[in-house]
């Protein structure tokens, strides 16, 4: 399975970080929130060979990006001569923006409900066509699930734990200091 793979993300070139680094705030914010480590769908799709799409979400719609996989190896001398732009140098840029730094925090809980169920349908082995049989639903639902969009109810959520073999826990902790 792709998310047992370690992912590292670089810009092949200036131009294609000037792209990212100039999409609204909220939708770099939603590709560094979500952490590329869990990169998957819905925010990451494989399409065919080396080739993926990525979908970064913000208020003004969805922003689509292609990118093309390679092996550390190929980073070490392999045939690649130019010199790979890491994005963690965007990230912290990014941070220094207040309208960053906000969206990025207005994104938390969403993300880590997000985060939540696919790392439930993960630890199941289960593809979202598996997990939709098992709930009694679509996969069209367990993308929403995953993407964050909407706000699952608590029946639905005792269901994906039923079906992933999990055991729900809801929990209250102190919110930040503002």
């Amino acid at each position: 399975m792709y998310h047992d793979l370690t992912w590292s993300f670089v810009f092949a070139n200036t131009e294609a970080k000037a792209e990212l680094d100039a999409l609204p705030p909220d939708a770099r914010a939603s590709f560094e929130a979500f952490g590329l480590e869990r990169v998957r769908e819905p925010y990451i799709r494989h399409i065919e060979g080396r080739i993926w799409e990525m979908r970064l979400r913000g208020m003004d719609g969805i922003a689509l990006a292609l990118s093309a996989t390679t092996t550390a190896q190929a980073h070490r001398g392999g045939g690649m001569s130019r010199k790979l732009i890491p994005v963690e140098g965007s990230f912290a840029a990014w941070r220094t923006d207040p309208e960053y730094v906000e969206a990025y925090n207005a994104l938390e809980d969403e993300f880590s409900l997000a985060a939540a169920v696919i790392e439930a349908r993960a630890y199941a082995g289960l593809t979202q066509e598996q997990l939709a049989e098992r709930m009694h639903t679509t996969q069209a639902v367990i993308a929403r699930l995953e993407s964050g969009r909407g706000k699952p109810s608590t029946r639905t959520l005792e269901r994906l734990a039923a079906a992933t073999g999990m055991r729900l826990r809801i929990a209250f902790e102190p919110a930040p200091a503002r």
